[in-house]
């Protein structure tokens, strides 16, 4: 008899998911791209949720349908291909890009506004702890679905889901007019902007990373491991659907309380 995971298990699979994908990024970039693209703020944030939703959902899918793994993704590339592309992948969404800013989005709205006079030493001392904590969680493995995905993830959403409600009900201000290439493009850098998440090539690692979760949880058909991993991704895009609308209308009103906006990069 093949083995079922329960609905809770498949609700904390796409939590877990969602988690993975909720990164430092997904949180900085919608609320200023809402506020630069202003009264454009729709057609944007169409954009915006086409390459950081629909393309990392595209992601879980393939390697779904691929069998789960890497090499099967691949396939029909060369072996040195394959591999000089996942290394490239790991290095983007680990040291080079994302580590660095998960690390100093922590520190600045964390730590820093409650230091006096914050410096270079004690961005590095909180580096070392952040990453030294992070990689002692990191090594339990077997315990992502139970502790992330029961527990952490829907708290989190919970705080996401009050801070939606209320961006609603009490808006910071009026939505500004557009500025940049929001005035004329809005739809185009929306979706150029979404990139800026990095989901897009997460999605491809972290499909076998919840394959390895899944195979943990008693479930070895290749069939039943495809349909929980698009279950999951599916679950995890509607999550992040939900926390980009929020947030890109939140920045779309932030204009009394963030004057002077600009893109910094």
């Amino acid at each position: 008899m093949t083995k079922r995971l329960k609905l809770v298990d498949i609700l904390a699979l796409g939590f877990m998911t969602f988690a993975f994908f909720l990164g430092a990024g997904n949180i900085i970039f919608p609320p200023q791209a809402g506020m630069l693209a202003g009264d454009h703020y729709t057609a944007a944030m169409i954009g915006f949720l086409i390459t950081a939703v629909g393309l990392p959902l595209i992601g879980i899918i393939a390697v779904a349908i691929a069998g789960g793994g890497w090499k099967g993704l691949t396939r029909d590339l060369p072996t040195g291909v394959a591999t000089l592309m996942a290394v490239l992948i790991f290095i983007i969404i680990g040291p080079a890009f994302a580590a660095p800013r998960a690390g100093l989005v922590a520190y600045e709205i964390g730590f820093k506004p409650f230091l006096s006079s914050p410096g270079q030493l004690e961005l590095g001392a909180f580096s070392v702890v952040f990453f030294a904590a992070a990689m002692f969680f990191s090594l339990s493995q077997g315990k992502l679905i139970d502790t992330i995905g029961k527990f952490l993830t829907p708290l989190l959403f919970a705080a996401l889901a009050i801070l939606a409600i209320a961006v609603i009900v009490n808006p910071q201000g009026e939505v500004a007019a557009a500025q940049g290439s929001y005035v004329e493009n809005a739809l185009t850098t929306g979706f150029l902007e979404g990139y800026n998440t990095m989901d897009t090539f997460a999605a491809l690692m972290f499909g076998m990373l919840i394959v390895d979760v899944i195979r943990k949880k008693g479930i070895e058909d290749n069939k039943a491991t495809c349909m929980y991993l698009i279950y999951a991704g599916i679950i995890a895009a509607a999550g992040l659907a939900f926390v980009y609308v929020s947030l890109f209308y939140l920045g779309s009103t932030a204009s009394v309380v963030a004057q002077g906006t600009t893109k910094r990069w």
